[in-house]
């Protein structure tokens, strides 16, 4: 990283020096706003340069610009806008004096009569081209690479989610888990290697109440789109950022009422249905009743500014989507090469269930005076995602495949054993997620004079709950001893048809868990997880002339403590024994249910073969009535409900030192930023099985178990670090709308929670203790990019850009270190034991990458047709070597129509196929996929406006497959998801 981090800082400093020789004058400043009266709202980003200076700015989030240094005299100050003809005004400004000046965008027509307002031509454009006009215009005013999308673009999103709404930027593919779009992958990577923030505060986050490696990622189906003007990705950073996104870092920017002149309020409401479940009567399912399947949802927006000094923005909104979630797996044996892939498992899923999301956003904004402000930004959320997983599983083992069975033709025969069975399991659980973020901020701007003094606090919690919903989560009866026949269509289709051949029959729920008995057939998994995040940060800027040259000088000072907590984490376990005391005696039957129809979405014959399906309701109200029926996992149990809790702290104090410049159409930056970590870990350090019995405990016993984990005693660890980072980058004009990009900026990913701190295990027939290393380093990671951008008018761009991602000590690995390293040194209870703990993988790993961006209104076309609009990016990344998960091509694109009141868009998605996972004989990839969604509207009046949406719309599956494409792994359906809705605005 050194030799790279010279090499950066020295080419941005030759860049930076290189201009500075021109003379000084006697100087003025100029101020006003931008407005756009067919918006009314004022204009972001929009460029205003003196004429035949070096002096350009950009109007702030509320329309305001201040232009000091202005020579004294006669001067001309020309503004641009995408889609908009430029305009030239025409100042005298006086010595030490500021003149002022607005602009308002209008339509079309001759300039304004209202002295001191310039009115500036545009075309006539429409709500999704004004959004495709301020992004260009953000992507334009920023230093850094930047992507940044309106979230007028698309319309209303099914689901109202950030992570629906994220997968067409370019670069960008989601990672979803079943029908959620819960992680971002910028440029193929991980999404560990990008962070998200609202407003420029770090969202805290709970991923799935975890520990794990990707504990540090951030869930967007905790994150609504209410309350959002735009959403940023910045590829590159600056030196003002935390550098912790080596792959980049979305940015969700809120809405102000200063963006706007009245008041404005809306309110949405809509209907969401899925394909496999429509109809507005109840009907069964997806849990233990009836219920409606389609859903109602609404948005209402309130904004406000009064007189211009107390601004008050609030966004509500609430939805509920019915989702289906259905397919099949199928797991193979490849132990016998001659013979080829054996199946040995076909596992059908039903996962009905009823996702419901509440959030609220309210900004409120306070102007002391013209140079002093304050702010207020709230944001809230809610989550319930129910699921009701019913999986029906065949097996047998490869012994018992018949010799002339195939892949699309399997015999199973029957054993003494359990090996060939048919097992019900269900798995019923509620994740619960509610984030808060609280953003408060005071500005000071004066002249050329910035200050900054900003806070923010935010929490997220996750759980996973079963027992207090009133269900187990998971219930599972088998049937052994059987022979099955399955067929299908072919090796890559899952419309399996089976007929029983030997056996109790398998549609007789008195025929489960008889001869084979088995442990922990009933489960519950409570799961908690906090994050708070507490931050505060004060930031400076000022403009300096030297020889001549308007320079911006930036700095500032962060600290961030971040606190994670494991709550509780682990299965609860019992086997169901009744009142016979006994699994397999005839009168131990788990209850069962027929009121929801099975159906793997697969065709075949799978809903109609009869499997019993037991009912994780009724259990647990029998587990309730009489406890004595189940026998519990006595250790297993102590340990996960009280041992189970994890915790660590993390402080980053930061700082950060940085330049802007222009010289002609060449703009500069460059900086240097540095930040201290600090952690600290709560581990639980466990005692040798030997040495609790000596003390004269009784294995297996709760007492045991006490002493072993300490009564809950957890030591806690310690480890630091501190990194410096250069950034930097330069924009240069060409021509009027083509611009040449470079930019170069350093980051880290810092290790992953369970790698520092955790539980401390011993495994005695090994003799091997694992331990945490809190000493663990980042992964620090170099970005180079260069890129062209041509825009066209109206709000449009053509884009062609490259970058290189060189990453040291890319992923982990484990390292043997001595006794005393491992904090044993003393302790005769481990010689000859091998201790081990995470290290730092070695080398550098470089990822390359190529993306192509084109968007255009088509106003040239003839008039009914000039209404349509394209957009659509490629993206090709590639790496040294092979990175699981990683995406190596993706694009994403669409077609809009907008024409007086109609508008539509149909958009798409696709990704191509990626490398999961391997093993000895295996690997694991997941086929391209192809998403389609759809949006469109009709509007009644100025006031009201029917919606449609659709997402998924084909019902493009998620699918796997194994070691050739030819091969199905696994396949599973979603269906297609509406919302029709009315909007009206006042």
């Amino acid at each position: 990283m050194h030799r790279s981090s010279s090499a950066l800082f020295c080419l941005f400093l030759a860049l930076f020096t290189a201009p500075f020789l021109v003379a000084q004058s006697a100087t003025g400043s100029i101020q006003g706003r931008v407005f756009n009266p067919a918006t009314q709202e004022y204009v972001r980003n929009a460029e205003l340069t003196v004429v035949g200076t070096n002096l350009t700015t950009y109007s702030a989030d509320d329309g305001s610009f201040s232009l000091t240094r202005v020579p004294a005299g006669e001067v001309s100050l020309r503004v641009n806008y995408t889609g908009y003809a430029s305009t030239s005004a025409q100042f005298s400004v006086g010595a030490g004096l500021t003149a002022t000046r607005d602009f308002e965008l209008t339509p079309s027509g001759p300039a304004s009569s209202t002295p001191g307002v310039v009115k500036l031509e545009a075309f006539t454009v429409s709500s999704e081209r004004e959004g495709n006009a301020k992004a260009i215009m953000e992507q334009r005013a920023a230093i850094n690479v930047k992507s940044v999308v309106s979230a007028d673009n698309f319309g209303d999103l099914t689901g109202g989610t950030v992570g629906e709404f994220i997968k067409y930027l370019p670069g960008v593919v989601m990672d979803y888990v079943d029908s959620d779009a819960r992680t971002a992958r910028i440029g193929g990577l991980d999404p560990r290697y990008a962070s998200v923030s609202v407003d420029g505060m770090t969202m805290a986050s709970a991923p799935s109440a975890s520990f794990g490696a990707d504990s540090r990622q951030f869930e967007f189906e905790q994150a609504s789109i209410i309350g959002t003007d735009a959403i940023e990705i910045n590829k590159t950073t600056t030196a003002s950022m935390d550098a912790d996104s080596p792959a980049g870092r979305i940015n969700m920017r809120s809405r102000s009422a200063f963006d706007r002149k009245r008041r404005e309020i809306t309110a949405n409401v809509s209907l969401t249905g899925n394909e496999y479940s429509w109809g507005y009567q109840r009907t069964p399912g997806p849990y233990n009743t009836n219920d409606y399947k389609v859903r109602p949802s609404f948005i209402f927006t309130y904004a406000d500014a009064f007189k211009q000094r107390l601004g008050i923005a609030l966004t509500l909104g609430a939805n509920t989507v019915a989702t289906e979630q259905a397919g099949v797996t199928h797991t193979f044996s490849y132990a016998d090469a001659a013979r080829g892939p054996v199946i040995n498992q076909i596992a059908f899923r039903d996962a009905p269930k009823l996702t419901t999301r509440g959030s609220m956003t309210l900004t409120t904004d306070y102007k002391f005076s013209p140079f002093l402000s304050v702010s207020l930004r709230t944001a809230g959320s809610h989550f319930n995602d129910g699921t009701n997983l019913r999986q029906i599983a065949f097996f047998v083992n490869p012994a018992q495949v018949t010799p002339t069975s195939t892949l699309t033709d399997l015999t199973a025969l029957a054993t003494t054993n359990a090996n060939t069975r048919v097992q019900y399991t269900t798995s019923r659980r509620n994740k619960l997620n509610s984030t808060l973020t609280l953003t408060p901020r005071i500005d000071y701007k004066r002249g050329d004079l910035n200050v900054t003094l900003g806070a923010g606090y935010s929490r997220s919690r996750t759980a996973y709950e079963q027992m207090t919903e009133g269900y187990f989560q998971a219930v599972t009866h088998q049937l052994t001893r059987i022979g099955y026949h399955a067929t299908r269509s072919s090796a890559t289709d899952g419309d399996w048809n089976l007929t029983q051949l030997t056996g109790l029959p398998w549609d007789k729920v008195a025929n489960y868990n008889r001869t084979d008995a088995f442990t922990n057939n009933v489960s519950a998994t409570p799961q908690a997880a906090r994050n708070q995040l507490w931050t505060g940060n004060l930031d400076a800027k000022k403009d300096v002339t030297l020889f001549g040259l308007s320079l911006q000088l930036g700095t500032g000072a962060k600290s961030k403590l971040a606190v994670y907590d494991v709550e509780k984490n682990g299965a609860l376990q019992w086997t169901y024994v009744g009142a016979a005391n006994s699994m397999i005696s005839p009168s131990t039957i788990l209850p069962t249910t027929n009121l929801l129809p099975y159906d793997a979405r697969t065709g075949g014959n799978i809903g109609t073969i009869g499997i019993p399906l037991t009912d994780p309701y009724a259990t647990r109200d029998l587990f309730i009535s009489n406890p004595a029926y189940f026998n519990p996992n006595l250790t297993a149990n102590r340990i996960n409900e009280l041992y189970s809790a994890r915790s660590v702290k993390e402080q980053i104090d930061s700082g950060y030192f940085e330049a802007n410049t222009r010289w002609k159409t060449l703009r500069l930056n460059l900086g240097v930023r540095h930040e201290r970590t600090r952690t600290v870990g709560r581990t639980q350090d466990i005692l040798p099985a030997a040495v609790v019995t000596r003390a004269g405990y009784t294995a297996g016993t709760i007492p045991f178990v006490d002493y072993q984990y300490r009564y809950g005693r957890r030591e806690s660890s310690y480890g630091g670090y501190g990194n410096t980072f250069f950034s930097g980058g330069a924009k240069w004009s060409l021509t009027e709308n083509f611009v040449l990009q470079v930019a170069g900026n350093q980051s880290i990913s810092r290790p992953g929670y369970n790698n520092l701190t955790g539980t401390i295990t011993v495994d005695e027939a090994a003799q091997t203790v694992r331990v945490p290393n809190p000493e663990l380093k980042p992964e620090t990671s170099d970005k180079f990019f260069v890129g062209l951008q041509y825009y066209l008018e109206p709000a449009g761009t053509l884009s062609l850009s490259a970058f290189r991602l060189n990453v040291e000590n890319m992923g982990s690995g484990t390292q043997t270190i001595t006794a005393a390293e491992a904090g044993y040194a003393d302790d005769p209870e481990f010689t000859g034991y091998r201790f081990l703990r995470p290290t730092n993988a070695p080398g550098t790993r470089r990822i390359d990458g190529v993306e192509l961006e084109y968007s255009q209104q088509l106003v040239f076309l003839p008039r009914y047709l000039s209404g349509f609009s394209v957009f659509g990016s490629v993206t090709r990344t590639s790496s040294d070597s092979r990175v699981a998960n990683h995406v190596p091509k993706s694009a994403n694109g669409g077609i809009r129509y907008g024409k007086s009141k109609f508008n539509a868009q149909l958009r798409a998605t696709w990704s191509a196929p990626r490398f999961n996972s391997s093993n000895a004989t295996e690997e694991l990839w997941q086929y391209e996929r192809l998403l389609f969604d759809f949006s469109g509207g009709y509007r009644i009046n100025a006031t009201y406006e029917i919606t449609v949406s659709g997402r998924n719309i084909l019902n493009g599956p998620i699918a796997t497959y194994s070691n050739t494409p030819g091969l199905l792994r696994a396949i599973n359906h979603y269906g297609a998801s509406w919302t029709v809705g009315a909007r009206a605005r006042f």
